[in-house]
Order: C-alpha cells, then structure tokens, then sequence
C-alpha cells in the first residue's frame, strides 16, 4: 500500500549534516546549521578559510539575519563578521536564543552625556561564576579614568546586588 504525498510544506525537512572538519569539543552537539556557519551549545562556529572560526557564546555581542540577502551578521569581542548563507535553517533562532541565554544581566552607564558603557554579566559553559564584560558606546574611551570610575562603581553596586 503506498501512502499519499505530504504537501511540500508539511514535509519533514531534513537537517543539513555538519562536516566532518567541524571542530567540536568533547560532549558539545551541533543544535542547528547550514554550510559555513553551525550553532552548538557551546558556540558559533563560521567557515573561515580552510578551518573555522569559534565564537564561543559570551563572545558574541549581537547578531542580525538578513533574509533578504540571507546573511548573518556577527558581532564579536573580536570584531564584525558577516556569512552569506541563503537558506538559514534554524540557525538565526538558535543564534538568538543562545546569545540571550549567556546574558544574566545588562546595564548602560552613561558617562558623556547618553552615550557611555554597557556592563554585561554572562553564562560561561562550563565556568562557576559570571563573566563580566564593558562595552563602549563609540566614542566613548573606557581607559578615560572618569569613565573607568563609573563603570567600576556600577559594576561593584551589581555585583553586590547579584549576592
């Protein structure tokens, strides 16, 4: 007996495979993916020439999907990356979810005028305790020593707030 076609849009759709040069550590698991760029529970890993760039998770500052142009866009403590990748899967979700998971907490210490530093405390897999990470807003220099009074006074009132 041969069962009925499912319409295309109800077809189950299969999970691209990762490659096999995917450089996973031990017990990490790839959560979704499409050629030259793959989420695990542990980072973001893009296609960089004949290897591949790790971005672990508290690593990544925001990233944005074009559909229109079916890109990822990443911003890193390294710097911004862009992948063309067309279809995405579900890697845009994942890359979000993942990326507000490794966040506890966020908060914006103006220092000139609105602009001036974000303080982020986040998730690292397999780390006790928090990363604490500043952010300047651009133009702002986090070495100036006003600046660096107010981020330091902030981030010890969350810290012992976080107790």
């Amino acid at each position: 007996m041969r069962l009925p076609s499912l319409p295309v849009a109800l077809t189950p759709r299969r999970r691209p495979r990762p490659p096999r040069d995917l450089p996973l550590e031990a017990g990490e698991r790839v959560l979704a993916g499409v050629p030259g760029a793959w989420a695990t529970q542990r980072a973001l890993l893009l296609a960089a020439g004949p290897g591949w760039d790790r971005l672990p998770w508290h690593e990544v500052l925001a990233a944005t999907w074009d559909d229109e142009r079916g890109a990822l866009a990443v911003e890193s403590v390294r710097g911004a990356r862009e992948v063309v990748l067309g279809e995405p899967g579900l890697l845009p979700e994942t890359v979000r979810e993942r990326v507000q998971s490794s966040i506890v907490l966020t908060r914006h210490v103006p220092v000139l005028g609105r602009r001036g530093v974000r303080v982020v405390a986040r998730r690292v897999p397999g780390r006790d305790g928090l990363l604490w990470q500043e952010v300047a807003d651009p133009g702002v220099d986090p070495a100036d020593p006003r600046v660096r009074a107010a981020v330091d006074l902030e981030q010890r009132r969350l810290r012992a707030a976080m107790l």
